[in-house]
């Protein structure tokens, strides 16, 4: 339980400087969109967090919350997605997002039995989108390109270990992975991804 009030202090704090890093003076209108939208996400899947945080701890497995907590996570994969592809990536022509949006209208109209089956289908192919473009990126740049796209791909990888390892697909809610594998991956993932993101410009 501790881990994830560290986690949930950390958001805040990335989330805030990654707000004023948006507003940088010299910086150009789809930048601004960039940072303004990992902000954005940032602070979203924070508030999905603390929604899983009362499924698994306070209104134990209640549905209600896990599948809010679903609904809004995806949600805030939208807002980062749309910034690697308005900024990052724009051959994509906004696919992944549209993906990402249809997910989200899914989860809120299928039943629930059906709902981990189209969360398998969908969030590897969402999840995995995110740091490959930050890979090619970095094998096509040089310099601080590199290391700061290398910087963001890992902490992402590992975020998304993180995720994996707190889905009921693989593990059961008392299991130490999910219960404490998760919310370390995703805060070690989520400094190292902050890191390269702060450093870029």
């Amino acid at each position: 339980m501790v881990l994830w009030f560290i986690f949930f202090g950390f958001s805040v704090i990335f989330g805030i400087i990654i707000t004023r890093k948006a507003f940088t003076p010299d910086f150009e209108r789809s930048q601004r969109d960039y940072y303004l939208g990992m902000a954005i996400f940032i602070m979203v899947h924070l508030i999905a967090r603390i929604l899983y945080f009362f499924y698994d701890f306070i209104y134990i497995e209640d549905e209600f919350f896990w599948d809010l907590g679903a609904i809004v996570g995806i949600g805030g994969i939208i807002f980062l997605l749309f910034a690697i592809e308005r900024y990052i990536f724009t051959r994509s022509k906004f696919f992944f997002t549209i993906l990402a949006i249809i997910n989200v209208i899914l989860l809120i109209v299928i039943p629930s039995e059906y709902k981990n089956i189209v969360q398998t289908i969908f969030i590897p192919v969402i999840g995995l989108f995110i740091p490959i473009i930050y890979f090619y990126i970095a094998y096509k740049g040089t310099g601080n390109i590199r290391k700061n796209s290398l910087l963001i791909a890992i902490g992402i990888l590992i975020f998304l270990a993180g995720q994996t390892a707190h889905g009921r697909t693989f593990f059961e809610i008392t299991d130490p992975i999910y219960l404490i594998a998760s919310p370390l991956l995703m805060l070690l993932g989520g400094i190292i991804f902050f890191y390269g993101l702060v450093r870029s410009s």
